[in-house]
């Protein structure tokens, strides 16, 4: 007949499991760009512009896409408005001509390294190795290095923001997330944006990754309405100013 453990010796057995996922969660709140904490306020990273100017930034993330991001710069053009793309390296050496009708547009490029790679897990060289990737990828199309980068999930360490303040990049985060990426209705994904927008406020939205051609619909409602409201619609760099 096998032994039966005392409670006593069981209850450990039983915490240790949900205390370490307990503690991976948290971890991964900490690192996540949507949750503004310590990293932030002690390393000077940007999650909004001048809380005291009536501007807001749209940014789009994981592009370019041969196949959305074309509509995309379309819709902004006919808007109106500069927008700020995270471009992921190994977009910018699929579709280079994409980069460079940014930049021809009057949009800004910023770096969300070269895989899409999750950076709080990675060494300091392998994050090094992302950002100068990305950088060569996109200055090939466009003859630009950004100045601009987003981790991947906004994820970001201590050692991380470090390595990109050592590669000349302030690091962007956002305080409005649109959630496009949950293929949620564009009038949906519209509201929330408006809703949420303060003055500074950088806009987290998609070009790549999944089907985000609700994203595109969004816009076109969203761009009028913040407009209404008092807004001007600005890049990054120029919100940070």
């Amino acid at each position: 007949m096998p032994l039966a453990l005392p409670a006593s010796m069981l209850l450990p057995l039983l915490i240790a499991p949900l205390a370490s996922a307990a503690s991976v969660g948290l971890a991964y709140l900490f690192c996540y760009g949507g949750f503004e904490g310590p990293v932030d306020w002690a390393m000077n990273t940007a999650s909004h512009g001048d809380r005291d100017r009536r501007v807001v930034a749209l940014t789009f993330d994981d592009g370019p896409d041969g196949a959305r991001t074309p509509a995309l710069l379309d819709a902004l053009g006919e808007l109106g408005v500069p927008g700020t793309f995270f471009v992921v390296g190994k977009q910018a050496e699929a579709h280079p001509e994409l980069c460079a009708r940014m930049v021809r547009e009057g949009h800004e490029l910023g770096n969300h390294t070269h895989t899409h790679r999750y950076l709080p897990l990675a060494s300091k060289q392998s994050v090094a190795r992302e950002l100068a990737a990305a950088d060569a990828a996109i200055a090939a199309a466009t003859g630009i290095v950004p100045k601009l980068v987003r981790p991947p999930w906004g994820g970001r360490s201590p050692s991380n923001v470090r390595a990109f303040d050592r590669a000349d990049k302030k690091t962007v985060l956002w305080d409005v997330n649109s959630y496009d990426w949950k293929d949620l209705p564009p009038l949906e994904v519209a509201r929330r944006v408006v809703d949420r927008s303060r003055n500074g406020s950088i806009i987290l939205m998609h070009d790549g990754g999944r089907d985000h051609t609700g994203t595109i619909a969004a816009v076109k409602i969203l761009v009028p309405e913040l407009r209404a409201r008092g807004y001007e619609l600005v890049t990054v760099s120029d919100a940070l100013t």
